[in-house]
């Protein structure tokens, strides 16, 4: 299916229940931690300068993963609580982040964490906020950022081969997992994270939106490739017999590529938004 088809926002087509968060992505822990690509260094450290994060800042990470940039954070100083529902993602976060005596890792959802009397100075999400419940996730943000504190999104959007591959993969994806049909071009998956952003802002409890975004390209191996497909939601989604079948069919046709390394890339974005003091 080419870009000119019906675009399918993977934000928004899978959403699991409360209850399945727990253990979504349990079987894909550690290949997502091997797989998925990282914050860079030069991105984040453009964070914390447009955020103004002071250099004692206190961070709540929501949905830390595997600690992809919890680690980063702790590099720099900053006291990180990063909140994780999956338990064996949130094992490896505390696993990785065991030397920063100033990083605590929780085992919990947004929602669900009662913060008792917290405050911080910024509120981070890395390709996360979408998995937060929408009902009153802004309002609970706000309360628990200080005066004029930052919420601040992350993103690493979809990773896709170049056109002239993707296009020999479509028909595989057609029929085992349509929400990847679509190739997305940098605008349309740019859209897509910004309206998730725009929602904090229509919220009425913050303002001044600043986002920014680099276009990476990166080379995987046909394993890594097939591998960081798994962690994505929808093909989580798939009963094991389908998911086997597809990343079969995938390989095959990866196969007869000589070159036997798939480039990808994708778009590494942040979005900073400045809670407003009432």
């Amino acid at each position: 299916m080419s870009n000119s088809e019906a675009s399918i926002n993977w934000y928004q087509t899978f959403t699991p229940e409360s209850h399945q968060r727990h253990n979504w992505y349990n079987a894909v822990a550690a290949t997502y931690d091997r797989v998925r690509p990282k914050y860079s260094v030069q991105l984040l450290d453009r964070v914390v300068e447009v955020a103004k994060i002071p250099g004692n800042g206190k961070i709540l990470e929501v949905g830390c993963g595997p600690g992809t940039a919890t680690i980063s954070l702790a590099q720099r100083g900053f006291s990180v609580v990063a909140l994780e529902p999956s338990v064996e993602a949130s094992e490896i976060a505390r696993q990785q982040t065991a030397v920063y005596p100033h990083v605590e890792i929780i085992n919990s959802n947004f929602e669900e964490w009662e913060p008792a009397d917290r405050s911080f100075d910024a509120i981070i999400a890395a390709t996360s906020w979408h998995w937060v419940a929408p009902a009153d996730k802004h309002l609970k943000a706000a309360s628990l950022l200080k005066a004029g504190g930052k919420l601040i999104l992350l993103w690493n959007t979809g990773m896709q081969p170049p056109i002239d591959i993707f296009d020999n993969l479509a028909e595989v994806f057609e029929r085992y997992l349509p929400t990847f049909a679509t190739y997305k071009e940098p605008e349309t998956q740019l859209s897509e994270v910004s309206t998730i952003a725009r929602s904090a802002i229509d919220s009425g409890l913050f303002t001044d939106l600043h986002q920014e975004y680099r276009a990476i390209e990166v080379n995987y191996s046909i394993d890594d490739y097939l591998g960081l497909l798994t962690t994505y939601s929808p093909c989580i989604a798939l009963s094991p017999a389908d998911r086997s079948e597809l990343l079969a069919r995938l390989r095959i046709v990866l196969s007869q590529n000589d070159d036997r390394q798939i480039p990808l890339s994708y778009l590494a974005v942040f979005q900073i938004a400045t809670k407003i003091n009432h």
